[in-house]
C-alpha cells in the first residue's frame, strides 16, 4: 500500500533541503572567508610557487645537494602553505 504525502508533510521535506543547502554555504563561506579564488588566481600562485621552488632547488643542488622527488614535493607543499603573496 503506497501512502500520498500531504501538502504539509512535502513542503517540509522541501523546506529541510533548503535548510540543508543553507547550512552548506554556510560552512563553505567560513571555510574560504568569503575569499575563494579563481582559477586564473590558483594558476598564478601555483607560477609563484614554482619558481620559487625552481630557484631553491637550483641553488642547493648548485651547493653540491641533490634534491630528490620526495624532497621536491615536500618543499613545494611547504611554500604552498607559507605563500604570502604581495
Amino acid at each position: 500500500m503506497t501512502t500520498k504525502h500531504s501538502l504539509i508533510e512535502r513542503l517540509d521535506e522541501v523546506g529541510h533541503k533548503i535548510e540543508d543547502a543553507e547550512h552548506r554555504l554556510k560552512a563553505r563561506a567560513d571555510w574560504t572567508h568569503g575569499n575563494a579564488l579563481t582559477q586564473k588566481e590558483l594558476l598564478a600562485r601555483y607560477a609563484v610557487i614554482k619558481r620559487k621552488l625552481n630557484r631553491d632547488i637550483a641553488d642547493l643542488e648548485a651547493h653540491g645537494h641533490h634534491v630528490t622527488a620526495l624532497e621536491a614535493s615536500l618543499r613545494e607543499w611547504w611554500l604552498s602553505v607559507n605563500l604570502t603573496v604581495r
